[in-house]
């Protein structure tokens, strides 16, 4: 399906909205900036703030309006410093890096999230120098390669989660970061109707990424949840359960491609996609407010005794529903998460550097 045509055909219009989307960026990126001195200063209020607060908002904003989110990410809007303010558009990047690349951002986020118990969720030291981490290689990978093709569509360990739950989002929204396109990754993942993980150049690495994310992200999400904070990293439950319960997940989400037709393959996704956030939240909310199964930890205010557990059932049970129609039941017209923007003219594109072998 061709890609939807941006409705501010009026070059003045749509500058303007880009300039808003840039002031945004620019609160979004000082609210990073902010949240790091907190953690530097004031470490369990930085904890609450980024952990309980920010994270679990994510994985809602990712489904609902991933293009929203992929727009002022602080960490997007760092990786595209180089590009925006030194004017420098990097070398391309081929599509078997691509893939190797998000095969890299998968395997990042399922070896970082489980030493969330034993250091993140516990040290503000820990949780600032990952975020360093991520804004240091974010602008590194960014200025490397054209677009957003390094890090937003690339290394990101988010970006998998945002193709498995991002396939359905509420609206179309203009891009902040490109004016242009310069065709820096393809399929374009901002701006392709519907995509989903698997589409592009079939290569074990993308195979990889698919199993991994689609067919294992729903055990490693109800995997995490029964490892308690503080549990010792060389611990065999802190990695046994995540990885254990993962690979259960990715062997049923394996049989059912074998056992069902391949036009049922989209489907067997969105119910996968619908496990995991289901899953997470299932836990998460009651775990906020002090119902978790370990008291304590990922407590953001404690309404045990204070709330009957009946009230946290009701919206967990109602949350669970609504993602089962909002990934699976309804029919919406396939949309992009952004219109595409103009594309640059090719006649004029500098000499950019190939990583990687020629298809």
């Amino acid at each position: 399906m061709a890609c939807c045509t941006s409705p501010y055909s009026n070059e003045h219009s749509r500058l303007q909205v880009v300039r808003w989307w840039t002031v945004a960026q620019c609160g979004g990126w000082l609210l990073g900036l902010g949240l790091l001195l907190t953690l530097w200063w004031q470490p369990t209020l930085g904890l609450h703030i980024f952990w309980d607060v920010l994270i679990p908002v994510a994985p809602a904003l990712v489904m609902l309006a991933p293009g929203l989110w992929r727009n002022i990410c602080p960490l997007g809007t760092t990786s595209q410093l180089g590009r925006r303010i030194l004017t420098y558009r990097g070398g391309s990047l081929q599509p078997q890096w691509q893939a190797r690349m998000g095969l890299i951002g998968v395997l990042l986020l399922i070896t970082l999230v489980p030493l969330r118990h034993p250091w993140f969720n516990l040290s503000g030291t820990a949780t600032l120098f990952l975020l360093l981490a991520a804004g240091i290689t974010a602008l590194l990978v960014g200025g490397l390669f054209s677009g957003k093709s390094g890090w937003c569509a690339g290394i990101c360990p988010v970006h998998a989660v945002e193709r498995l739950y991002g396939t359905r989002p509420i609206a179309t929204v203009t891009s902040g970061h490109c004016s242009t396109c310069v065709r820096c990754t393809v399929p374009c993942p901002d701006t392709t109707p519907g995509i989903r993980h698997g589409q592009g150049h079939s290569t074990i690495a993308r195979k990889s990424t698919r199993l991994l994310i689609i067919g294992g992200f729903p055990g490693f999400v109800l995997g995490w949840f029964q490892v308690q904070d503080g549990s010792p990293i060389l611990e065999a439950s802190t990695w046994l359960w995540p990885i254990g319960c993962m690979v259960i997940s990715m062997v049923l989400w394996m049989l059912l491609q074998f056992v069902l037709p391949k036009t049922d393959s989209r489907k067997v996704d969105a119910i996968f996609a619908t496990l995991a956030i289901s899953s997470y939240y299932w836990f998460r909310i009651p775990a906020l407010f002090g119902f978790g199964v370990f008291p304590g930890d990922g407590q953001l205010v404690n309404l045990n005794g204070v709330v009957p557990f009946e009230v946290f059932n009701i919206a967990r049970i109602a949350l669970v529903m609504f993602f089962v129609w909002w990934l699976i039941i309804r029919r919406p017209t396939p949309k992009p998460w952004m219109y595409k923007p103009p594309q640059v003219n090719t006649k004029s594109k500098p000499i950019v550097i190939s990583i990687g072998l020629a298809p």
